[in-house]
């Protein structure tokens, strides 16, 4: 077997990173076939615990002292960082050389900050795939099915999902990005303002669409996923089953890699980090704040 694509983690203290390192290296049962092109090869991380589990548990071979150190040892790189602040960081040296990159959720905190990234990329001719392993859920794409078959006629629709609102990884914005996904992949990234109330126990938000208003539930202490799109003649509501998601993103970021293809526009991959910016700025200051459109 010859492994066309080496992989390099950046951010090993989070889960996803053991996850994906298990599913692409054959260590997780039934993938060994499907990604046999594909080996993560090598890890850059702060928590040298979790450096080391990729290596006794996921058959990583080495630990870099810096990012870059992976440059030249690598052909590809996935950002897994629990805080998306570093993500930008992490990511802009390997864009910058030409590697294909994965960049788990959030984007990025700051919307600006999304679009240079992205703007890099696509200056440089470089595909790129991440955000939030929901939106690769049977069900999500199930939801949004349902939500284009019935666009004209829909009256309103919610997602729910967990959030942590305080935290060491950025509070509201570590885990909110897989409902805003959830969210903008089943009722469109084109919203046009948002309204919420914060509390310790979450966020309650109400989001504009040009034709009909839907609601986002950021619940704490709840670790479920649910969607609902009401329409004129029905109300079609779906759990979301967490359980293949990393292995659907493995397969998302594998069929970039082989393809060249990305999975989403550059703008798809940013929406999101502007409508967190704009969910944030209403929560805090009680206003209508208008969502402000990706441009790449």
């Amino acid at each position: 077997m010859i492994i066309m694509f080496r992989i390099g983690i950046l951010g090993s203290e989070n889960s996803h990173a053991l996850a994906f390192s298990q599913i692409f290296n054959g260590i997780t049962p039934g993938f060994d076939a499907e990604f046999e092109d594909i080996e993560v090869v090598g890890t850059f991380g702060t928590d040298n615990k979790a450096n080391q589990e990729l290596l006794d548990k996921a058959g990583v071979k080495f630990i870099a002292d810096k990012p870059e150190d992976l440059l030249g040892k690598v052909d590809a790189v996935m950002v897994t960082a629990r805080d998306g602040k570093y993500h930008a960081e992490y990511a802009r040296p390997f864009i910058e050389a030409g590697l294909p990159a994965f960049i788990d959720k959030p984007f990025t905190r700051c919307g600006e900050e999304a679009v240079a990234l992205a703007k890099l990329a696509k200056d440089k001719g470089v595909p790129l795939v991440g955000g939030s392993s929901l939106k690769c859920c049977i069900e999500t794409k199930r939801l949004a099915a349902y939500a284009r078959a019935h666009k004209d006629k829909i009256l309103t629709g919610s997602v729910v999902a967990p959030v942590s609102m305080h935290n060491d990884y950025g509070d509201f914005y570590f885990y909110s990005s897989h409902l805003a996904e959830i969210s903008l992949m089943v009722f469109g990234y084109d919203p046009e303002w948002v309204t919420a109330v914060g509390s310790d126990k979450g966020v309650t938000a109400t989001i504009h669409y040009e034709n009909y208003d839907i609601a986002n539930h950021f619940t704490e202490h709840m670790y479920q996923y649910w969607g609902s799109v009401i329409t004129e003649g029905g109300i079609h509501t779906q759990g979301i089953d967490l359980d293949t998601a990393y292995a659907e993103e493995c397969r998302s970021y594998a069929r970039m890699l082989r393809t060249g293809k990305m999975a989403e526009t550059y703008e798809e991959l940013v929406q999101p980090v502007f409508y967190l910016n704009a969910l944030e700025k209403a929560m805090k200051t009680g206003e209508r704040v208008p969502v402000i459109r990706a441009e790449i």
